[in-house]
């Protein structure tokens, strides 16, 4: 296996993919946690091509990425056509205590990923060169693909009114 494929481990199964087909197959494998290296969001800049889509980066260490889970779910049920991306900044060694989060918090029906690479800062650098590492962090891709960042915890508010915004009008 080389270092641009990996396995998406469920309870009675796994599937050998690259980080696209991961992607691609997440549908098909309830509660799959995808591996996001550095190449991760210019293959989802591909598969997401021409429509708006959002990636929220969080940690199970992060408080207010906690509080913000039941504002994703609301989005999400809201705009089901909306791609919500969460990606866990924790390594796939913490599958069982990501898994517990997601019963105690439970973001609805998101795509959930987890940095694929020990050395964080590779990752962090090939999304946003000025990120530092602060949580949560949130990335709003219009159908054009430019980008809102947005530092610190999001309202729902702010989320609605984006996701109608982009879901409204062709760009």
């Amino acid at each position: 296996m080389n270092r641009r494929e990996f396995i998406i481990k469920t309870n009675s199964y796994a599937i050998f993919c690259t980080p696209v087909l991961c992607a691609r197959s997440a549908t098909l494998v309830a509660g799959a946690l995808l591996p996001f290296d550095a190449n991760t969001l210019a293959s989802l800049r591909k598969t997401h091509a021409g429509k708006p889509f959002v990636i929220a980066f969080w940690s199970l260490y992060c408080e207010p990425c906690r509080d913000e889970m039941p504002e994703w779910n609301a989005v999400k049920r809201k705009h089901p056509s909306l791609p919500i991306l969460l990606v866990s900044t924790d390594t796939p060694a913490d599958r069982a205590l990501i898994d517990a989060f997601f019963v105690k918090y439970p973001p609805g029906a998101v795509q959930k990923w987890v940095f694929a690479d020990a050395f964080s800062e590779r990752v962090r650098y090939s999304v946003d060169k000025s990120w530092r590492g602060e949580m949560p962090k949130s990335y709003f891709f219009d159908a054009a693909h430019r980008v809102e960042v947005k530092s610190g915890r999001v309202d729902r508010a702010w989320i609605e009114a984006w996701a109608t915004r982009v879901s409204a009008k062709p760009q």
